[in-house]
């Protein structure tokens, strides 16, 4: 019998489950809007408890990997679908409603990851990025200008209007799970550029959002800087 310190190292069954779950979706077993196979049927594939498939569903739940309907089953969550909502989007309206806005592409530009880049995307210095400039409006009003860098390696196929993507939809367009995401958020004046986007006067204090997204395996897939002038919206986190 394996002694203490083997049995906690070892990482829990539904955990296992999770993760073997999460792999099928990643490489297209299961296509996002797909059904899964029942707790049941799961348990018996897996040779394992429905308990424990149980509790992995609900995890995967929880990192919205997918969606549990009473009656009718657990779906892929389809992140290119309006449906879906984008773990990491914190603006909302006021009356709690979460907003992303309509996102406008103004360049695309692949570059060579400078040295502060490649630190904060793990690349090397030299590595290719894409890099897109984009600004979001919300009620015609523009309210956030965003550069955002993305490690070319990663990315191979790419929606119609990369202007506009949802990371979340793109990385699983590219069979890449989102996991995480670490943000700084402080207060800047407006320099001339981010005054012409977001029709503000040079100089005003913008809230600036700084923000790296990693996948399920902790590759950094995105790092983005944005500034923010709220006028109908509020920047909102909620902890659980």
């Amino acid at each position: 019998m394996p002694d203490l310190e083997t049995r906690l190292a070892a990482r829990p069954l539904y955990l296992q489950v999770r993760d073997v779950l999460v792999q099928r979706i990643v490489v297209g077993h299961w296509k996002p809007g797909a059904t899964l196979p029942n707790e049941t049927q799961l348990a018996q594939q897996l040779g394992i408890s429905i308990g424990t498939v149980r509790k992995a569903l609900d995890l995967m739940e929880v990192e919205r990997i997918v969606t549990r309907r009473q009656g009718r089953g657990t779906f892929v969550n389809d992140y290119a679908s309006a449906e879906t909502t984008f773990p990491f989007s914190m603006f909302h309206n006021f009356e709690g409603q979460r907003i992303s806005g309509t996102k406008i592409g103004r360049s695309i530009t692949r570059v060579a990851a400078s040295a502060e880049e490649a630190a904060r995307l793990g690349q090397r210095r030299g590595d290719e990025l894409i890099r897109v400039e984009r600004v979001r409006a919300h009620h015609g009003q523009n309210f956030m200008s965003e550069v955002c860098l993305l490690p070319a390696k990663y990315f191979t196929r790419f929606p119609e209007d990369l202007g506009s993507y949802r990371l979340s939809a793109l990385a699983q367009h590219n069979s890449i799970l989102v996991g995480r995401a670490d943000e700084r958020v402080d207060i800047v004046p407006a320099n001339g550029c981010d005054a012409t986007e977001l029709g503000v006067a040079e100089g005003t204090p913008l809230l600036r959002l700084d923000r790296v997204i990693f996948s399920d395996h902790e590759d950094a897939l995105e790092w983005r800087v944005a500034h923010c002038f709220a006028r109908n919206e509020r920047y909102l986190v909620r902890f659980n």
